[in-house]
């Protein structure tokens, strides 16, 4: 959920992986090999979705804890930043009705002075009458982070117990005091889940209603994602155990708030991203611009723009918390895949791009 590291040899990863098989039967062996072995390598249980752009559905899992296959897909898992899709696209959504438009300014918003005390100066300048909607969605705000940057382990000591709250405006305190501003709005990409916290607040304010009714009356409800939940509210019963680095780990969901609160399943979670590129939550024109204006520079030919993900052309998201690690993707020749992974150590990142390889041709 926190940050994305990409690396070139994540491209290298998807390249070895570009079999030579075309028959759907291969293509699906080969994932399930992929899968296991990427379970077994990195003591974890792993579960995979692809729903071909035929219509065909494709599941496989393995437990390496366990020493098996995984046979059931029912189970729930944190989706951490994939929830960042759903912050995103509630906001576009308050554009189309003119609520609030990608200019407008943060503090024309919530003007609250108070929180936003010291939170932006640099260089003896206050920059925080500049952060627009768009900085917030893209990345490029330059807020400073509230978790603490390339260290998970300590992170993990410090705010491990799943029964701690925390409040938007005690997290924004956090980052002013862990970490500096990355740079002056629009000056760069930094991913930097400050900002979506602050999106949750504008959805709140716009639409009068909590985040979390917000999102179950305009995405959940209307594409009949019954097994999608709030971490804030509820637990279910179903939810899978997290870890980290084999260690049962579990994060207080009041810490990603609308930047990573939501637990879901492989299902809903394919129900969302097909959605989500098919325009059914916004207008055609909308859809377009998520999926080809505003992207940013991430390094090594991938991009982020309004909350989504460029990798190749092939758009969706990828999550951490503190026991899970996820993935949402829409594929360029028209598939969608799903994710999960139950140790928040082993990267979903890696293993989408072996997915990827795999299906793209």
């Amino acid at each position: 959920m926190k940050r994305i590291i990409i690396l070139k040899l994540m491209l290298l990863f998807s390249a070895l992986n570009c079999f030579s098989q075309t028959s759907k039967s291969q293509i699906f062996d080969s994932l399930n090999k992929l899968v296991k072995d990427y379970a077994i390598a990195n003591r974890s249980a792993i579960t995979l979705k692809v729903h071909s752009k035929d219509n065909q559905l494709f599941y496989s899992g393995y437990n390496a804890r366990k020493k098996e296959e995984i046979k059931t897909f029912n189970s729930t898992i944190d989706i951490g930043s994939c929830s960042k899709m759903f912050t995103a696209s509630s906001i576009l959504q308050l554009v189309e009705k003119k609520k609030l438009n990608l200019n407008t300014k943060l503090t024309s918003i919530l003007p609250n002075q108070k929180m936003y005390k010291d939170l932006m100066v640099i260089d003896g300048k206050d920059y925080m009458d500049s952060i627009t909607v768009l900085n917030l969605l893209n990345h490029s705000s330059g807020l400073p982070e509230y978790f603490l940057e390339n260290d998970d382990a300590k992170e993990i000591t410090l705010h491990g117990d799943s029964s701690l709250r925390f409040t938007p405006q005690q997290l924004v305190e956090m980052a002013k005091k862990l970490n500096k501003p990355s740079f002056k709005p629009g000056k760069g990409f930094k991913y930097c889940n400050t900002g979506y916290i602050f999106l949750g607040l504008i959805i709140e304010k716009i639409s009068g209603m909590k985040y979390s009714n917000y999102v179950q009356a305009h995405i959940l409800s209307p594409l009949k994602m019954k097994h999608t939940y709030f971490g804030t509210k509820t637990y279910p019963a179903n939810r899978s155990a997290g870890h980290f680095k084999g260690a049962i780990s579990t994060m207080p969901a009041s810490m990603a708030w609308s930047a990573g609160e939501l637990i879901s399943t492989l299902d809903d979670m394919d129900t969302f991203i097909r959605a989500w590129h098919d325009a059914k939550l916004f207008s055609p024109i909308t859809a377009k611009m998520l999926q080809t204006e505003h992207f940013l520079d991430m390094g090594s030919g991938i991009q982020y723009g309004l909350g989504v993900m460029d990798i190749l052309k092939n758009q969706g998201h990828a999550g951490q918390t503190f026991g899970f690690q996820s993935f949402i993707g829409y594929l360029s020749n028209g598939d969608s895949i799903s994710l999960g992974i139950d140790d928040a150590s082993v990267s979903s990142i890696m293993l989408a791009f072996g997915v990827i390889g795999n299906l793209i041709k």
